[in-house]
């Protein structure tokens, strides 16, 4: 690897966390174990889960996939976070379906939207989510939604290095409950990944989240053995710290996470991933 290509890369790393970014609120399910082990860092990385975060990266998919995602936040019993995906590349454009739910005893947010990702130019890409967002009164065996858009960019400078953008609720909505209004913010990310060595990869980005902040995120992950990859990820806002590993064979992979919280401790999370 030549000292330039080392330098441009470093200092994309350095732009991505000027520019600002986002990620949270209602409705927001941490979707996929590797994203969970790099600590949120997810912007700029492609994957099946990529339609959670930005679906301008789903161009990289390049066979149809399915994945799964099953988290249990902090052990609390009757919490629980789910999450799937359908990718599905066609000759013109890669179109995808993201499926998620959260549980707290008998409530329920759920959603379920419908992406496109195209390649606009051989190192430029674009994706858009429609999503529909629904969240249930067990109390009085109705529920209420709302509509969203989501969008995002992806560069691809070389090989090693990638950079993203994504604006999650572009269109400002609401849901109106029997007593209040939820109203969903903006959010908005960017980062970059780059691969250091053939087996070293990094990755940062800046979330800002109205009403709520800046947070930052940066994760590694590391080749340890063919197939086995171990990760880990730091993140503000409130501080936590991510560890995990990933093993893949054939056309399956297999990820596990622990995301730590320095109040509420820790939160396992599996998922695993079909490549056909």
């Amino acid at each position: 690897m030549c000292k330039r290509e080392l330098t441009i890369g470093l200092l994309f790393l350095l732009l991505a966390f000027i520019i600002p970014t986002c990620s949270r609120g209602i409705g927001r399910v941490a979707a996929g174990a590797r994203e969970a082990a790099l600590s949120q860092t997810v912007i700029a990385l492609a994957g099946p889960f990529s339609v959670f975060y930005n679906q301008a990266f789903l161009t990289e998919s390049k066979s149809p996939s399915l994945g799964i995602s099953y988290r249990q936040p902090y052990f609390i019993r009757g919490y629980s976070e789910s999450a799937l995906s359908l990718v599905y590349p066609m000759q013109t454009a890669v179109f995808a379906v993201g499926v998620t739910q959260t549980t707290i005893a008998t409530y329920k947010e759920s959603t379920i939207g419908i992406s496109i990702a195209k390649e606009l130019t051989r190192k430029l890409s674009a994706g858009l989510l429609f999503n529909y967002f629904s969240l249930n009164f067990p109390e009085v065996s109705r529920h209420k939604g709302s509509f969203q858009v989501d969008g995002g960019i992806r560069y691809k400078h070389s090989d090693r290095l990638a950079l993203g953008f994504h604006l999650r609720n572009i269109v400002r909505t609401t849901v109106e409950t029997f007593q209040y209004n939820i109203s969903f913010p903006l959010v908005i990310r960017s980062g970059a990944s780059y691969l250091l060595t053939e087996r070293i990869l990094l990755a940062g980005e800046i979330v800002v989240e109205q009403h709520i902040g800046t947070e930052i995120h940066g994760g590694t992950e590391y080749l340890l053995r063919d197939n086995f990859r171990v990760r880990g990820g730091i993140s503000t806002n409130p501080f936590q710290h991510t560890v995990g590993f990933g093993y893949s064979w054939n056309f399956c992979q297999l990820d596990f996470a622990l995301v730590h919280h320095e109040i509420l401790g820790y939160s396992p999370l599996f998922s695993v991933n079909f490549n056909f």
